[in-house]
């Protein structure tokens, strides 16, 4: 085996982690999208049949198609679908995290055709094109494209938006750092064509202008919903690993993380968050931290008898504050009592700093305080 073929091994399952969690998961994106796709196509049929007959009922006005001249070119609409889509699939497969971006990407689209479902034949109003076609009867069984009545909203739009904030919020970090003003050029030429293809709709009277403008709040909409639930209830709960971590447990390969990364330690710390990764490391996440050194944290920590600073060792199993550290910490700094919720702490005496070992009590109330070999015991009041 070749070291071209070495490289690409390791190149592909560092992005992709084909478990039963992984696969399940993915599985299972596809298949929803999959119905609501199809769900979607049986109410378009329905919405072309009740859609009114615009040779005989006025078409609605519309300003933009008064601004804008009318086309015959249904196949530059197509045309724009494909030059926005493809290069989406291929940012998508080629991704650091692959089957994270893609069922982030299926879930943000199903969500649009969910709600495309329950609106494009609630309200029927005349087809904006000339020479459209009806759907007539089998509602289950007939596939048509660019059908009468096929109005609110826009899906061909909805593909314009979704494949934009893609490049936007997961492409640009692929160019290094040298090379961002080309990742800002791309940017603007991704949007350009998103909004010029959106124009080409309209010019091809193949939807209204509401229908266009709604499809791009509800695209923008869900993808940011979907963002929000994969970043704060899965990633940050240390959920599907095998989707958003897929390289493990070892370093993130992403460079503008280990970027970011090594600039907070040139500053002193601190974490920054956005759309595509959380800053904490896993082991602040998930509280594998034994030991916690409390001034390191919060500033200067409560001191023992000799002016040394208190060390707590616990388990982190109780609820994380708002800096990803255990609450008990912050209850300790501010009244200078551990948490109850604890089994045992260990406090370095300040003689020898020889730890022992103390239960929690109430506030107030005597402590006991259990010896460990070669350590003396001091005060034990609270």
């Amino acid at each position: 085996m070749g070291p071209r073929t070495e490289r690409f091994k390791a190149w592909f399952f560092q992005r992709y982690k084909f478990t039963r969690q992984s696969i399940i998961f993915t599985a299972l994106c596809v298949v929803i999208f999959g119905l609501t796709m199809y769900f979607m196509n049986v109410m378009a049929n329905v919405a072309s049949y009740l859609s009114p007959d615009n040779t005989e009922v006025p078409k609605m006005s519309d300003r933009l198609f008064e601004a804008i001249p009318s086309i015959k070119l249904l196949w530059l609409t197509d045309l724009a679908d494909a030059l926005m889509f493809i290069p989406t699939v291929i940012l998508i497969l080629t991704h650091y995290r692959p089957l994270y971006l893609l069922c982030k990407v299926l879930l943000t689209w199903t969500l649009c055709n969910v709600m495309r479902i329950t609106t494009i034949a609630i309200t029927s109003y005349p087809d904006p094109r000339d020479g459209c076609v009806h759907a007539v009867g089998e509602f289950f069984s007939t596939f048509l494209l660019h059908r009468c009545g096929d109005c609110m909203f826009s899906g061909h739009t909805v593909i314009f938006v979704i494949s934009a904030l893609v490049w936007t919020s997961h492409g640009y970090h692929r160019f290094p750092r040298r090379l961002r003003w080309l990742a800002w050029i791309c940017m603007l030429f991704v949007w350009a064509l998103c909004f010029g293809s959106a124009l080409i709709v309209i010019a091809n009277r193949a939807h209204y202008t509401v229908d266009v403008m709604v499809a791009f709040y509800v695209a923008g909409g869900n993808f940011y919903i979907w963002t929000y639930i994969f970043d704060h209830y899965i990633e940050d709960r240390g959920r599907l690993k095998d989707l958003t971590r897929p390289w493990g447990d070892g370093p993130d390969p992403r460079p503008h993380v280990r970027e970011r990364a090594l600039k907070l330690q040139q500053q002193g710390g601190g974490t920054d968050n956005d759309s595509d990764v959380n800053q904490r490391s896993d082991a602040e996440k998930v509280g594998l931290h034994d030991e916690v050194q409390m001034q390191s944290i919060y500033g200067e920590a409560p001191a023992g008898q000799g002016g040394q600073p208190v060390v707590y060792n616990s388990d982190f199993n109780s609820g994380r504050g708002s800096n990803g550290y255990p609450q008990y910490q912050q209850q300790q700094q501010a009244t200078g009592e551990p948490n109850q919720e604890h089994d045992t702490i260990q406090v370095l005496s300040e003689q020898g700093g020889e730890p022992v070992l103390q239960q929690p009590q109430p506030y107030g109330q005597e402590v006991q305080v259990q010896q460990l070999p070669g350590a003396p015991i001091n005060n034990t009041s609270g």
